[in-house]
């Protein structure tokens, strides 16, 4: 960990240098693009089969377990050793998987999955039920930190399970080797999408019926992980799962990710063809790209389905007085953000993204106001006077973020914006593992840049784990301000159960009323990730909820322009 303490009036110069330097990156000995390495056959040529798709990202990996909280890459790798009883469309829909039909019985309170036979897992073992029953367990067992479990509170004996008072789930019950069912306590609307979450994806025997350490991811996905395609901070290799059910598919060999590697390296191996995708480019390599003819048609845009805010720890002061937290979310200009990377940020003072049932274009709920912003800080007995810098919360504030995010940018921001009303911020940089570790810890940190990614097409994704008193843990905590609200927790109960679309989206629209008004977070900003391509790389496409699907992909690639080779950038 380092500590950054920057002074307000070196802000705006540094910010200034870093744009300066994203503008002069050198693109090539010449400064042009290289140009695409074409495909081999045309746009609609049948998938072919083989071949390895080479990543890198800025990120490293925590865990491969699907019962932990994922991180933003366990989130592109799940869907790819693990398939669920349901799986979702790249619209969001709900549609089966390892189950072949489901039915629901009893208004809604029994969920009935019929199994396909046949489904092989990595391990040589056939799916049963018994595999369903006992990985459901181990996801939601009281001993395994998942940020999910709250979200299954309808599911019968769910209290006496998750307090160690029964030693198995009730209400989920195995009829037979292919039948399984899951029994309610009452309807809820989100339980179909929510059986799509990592968390309730069966896992082989190996993984035994408690979350533990050193187990080698094993599941039924399209893909397998072997014993050394983990290197921790370095690598990722998954490998082709032969025995998966879906015929023909994956069409790849394997998926590999260079981790923890800088954005402009991985543009110089884009280009030079030993990535054949860009995942991370940097604003300006984005808008190089997409001025340049021979690469417009490459740039693929994503939903935008994350969310980001400053997280402020109503555990610790100043953040325990509710009056603060207003202060920060009235005086945060969140039109500022968009500049540090227009491409894939959009100003937002809501907790939904746009991708989402019930995003308000003409809503929001934190508007910018700085003379508000300063009566709330008198509100809270730190008065300040902008004129003469007096005043205001007497400490600085930890501020906890990552070292390879856009966050770095925005921070700085933030940190010039709050130093008008009188609090001022220590900005502390760590590594990723560090910043998740201090960040998701009660106690561990005053204040942080947060997101929020959807794992299904509906609004619990946003409103119950980050918000609700049970998302609440000492370590690894989902919700990072352990903010608690009893009648906030009532309304998204109520509306977790409530089957009528429009009082649904009411109660949502109630909760978020609270959220915007006690301000855990400080809404800022809404991503939209873009991903550039080879021509030779088939069958991507955008999802409504993953945020990397490419369980579909194939290559189809043609010879390399001559300066490629001659650089010797293949391999």
């Amino acid at each position: 960990m380092r500590s950054i303490r920057a002074k307000l009036e070196t802000v705006p110069s540094a910010l200034a240098a870093a744009a300066a330097a994203l503008l002069v990156v050198p693109l090539g000995c010449d400064g042009a693009l290289r140009a695409p390495i074409p495909a081999a056959h045309g746009e609609h040529e049948t998938p072919r089969r083989g071949g390895v798709l080479r990543l890198a990202t800025v990120y490293d990996l925590r865990s491969l377990d699907p019962a932990l909280p994922p991180d933003g890459l366990a989130g592109h790798v799940f869907p790819l050793l693990f398939d669920g009883l349901v799986e979702l469309d790249r619209d969001g829909r709900v549609v089966p998987d390892l189950a072949e039909r489901w039915d629901v019985e009893d208004s809604g309170k029994l969920y009935r999955f019929v199994l396909r036979p046949g489904v092989t897992m990595h391990d040589g073992a056939e799916l049963t039920a018994d595999d369903v029953k006992r990985s459901v367990e181990r996801s939601l067992h009281p001993s395994t930190p998942s940020g999910v479990s709250a979200n299954f509170d309808a599911v019968v004996g769910y209290a006496a399970y998750t307090s160690g008072k029964a030693e198995h789930l009730e209400g989920v019950a195995v009829e037979g080797r292919y039948v399984v069912t899951f029994r309610l306590t009452q309807p809820d609307a989100a339980f179909l999408s929510l059986l799509a979450v990592p968390a309730m994806r069966p896992v082989c025997a190996s993984a035994g019926d408690r979350s533990k350490r050193g187990w080698l991811p094993c599941g039924a996905g399209p893909f397998r992980l072997e014993p050394d395609g983990w290197q921790r901070g370095t690598s990722l290799r998954v490998v082709r799962h032969e025995s998966y059910f879906r015929p023909g598919l994956p069409h790849l060999d394997a998926v590999e990710w260079m981790l923890a590697m800088p954005q402009v390296p991985q543009r110089f191996r884009f280009e030079d063809g030993q990535l054949d995708m860009l995942m991370d480019p940097v604003q300006a390599d984005y808008a190089r790209f997409a001025a340049d003819p021979r690469w417009r048609d490459m740039g693929v845009p994503l939903f935008e389905n994350i969310t980001w805010g400053e997280a402020m720890n109503t555990r610790l002061p100043p953040f325990d007085n509710v009056e603060v937290r207003r202060a920060v979310a009235a005086a945060i200009d969140r039109e500022q953000f968009p500049k540090v990377k227009p491409a894939q940020m959009s100003a937002s003072a809501q907790l939904l993204p746009t991708s989402m049932p019930g995003y308000d274009p003409t809503w929001a709920c934190q508007p910018h106001d700085e003379a508000a912003a300063l009566e709330h800080m008198r509100k809270a007995g730190y008065p300040f006077d902008p004129a003469t810098g007096v005043g205001g919360w007497p400490h600085p504030i930890a501020y906890t973020l990552a070292d390879q995010s856009a966050n770095f940018y925005v921070a700085q921001i933030v940190q010039q914006q709050l130093a008008r009303i009188g609090i001022r911020l220590e900005l502390r940089v760590m590594n990723l593992p560090a910043y998740w570790a201090v960040t998701e810890r009660q106690g561990g940190t005053q204040m942080a840049p947060w997101g929020n990614q959807a794992d299904y097409a509906d609004p619990s994704s946003f409103f119950d784990s980050l918000f609700t008193t049970s998302g609440i843990s000492p370590e690894q905590s989902n919700n990072v301000s352990f903010y608690s609200n009893p009648r906030y927790d009532g309304l998204v109960a109520r509306a977790r159960h409530e089957m009528d679309a429009a009082a649904r989206q009411g109660l949502y629209r109630q909760a978020q009323e609270i959220l915007c008004d006690e301000a855990p977070w400080a809404f800022t900003w809404a991503q939209r990730d873009y991903v550039i391509r080879q021509p030779y790389v088939k069958g991507f496409a955008a999802h409504r909820v993953l945020p990397f699907d490419v369980r579909g992909v194939w290559l189809d690639r043609g010879d390399a322009p001559l300066e490629q080779v001659l650089r010797g950038g293949l391999r």
